[in-house]
């Protein structure tokens, strides 16, 4: 079974932008939460849209990357 390339720190390729689509979620998720609480949620709604799109980018690519996974078997 072939595996996966790997970098210097034994983690998969495709985990790194997946790691950095969550962090970057949840970092849009707290400024919007700052900028609710002292602006409004009027002008901070976009930003939660931008949180939850990142999420349903990360949960696409994870479907897809294991769609692929599983045809490959």
């Amino acid at each position: 079974m072939p595996q996966k390339s790997r970098n210097k720190n034994n983690v998969p390729e495709a985990s790194k932008p997946n790691f950095i689509i969550i962090g970057l979620a949840f970092a849009f998720f707290v400024i919007g939460i700052h900028q609710s609480i002292t602006v409004g949620f009027g002008y901070s709604y976009w930003i939660f849209m931008l949180s939850i799109s990142l999420l349903l980018l990360h949960r696409y690519l994870k479907q897809k990357n294991q769609h692929k996974k599983d045809s490959k078997k």
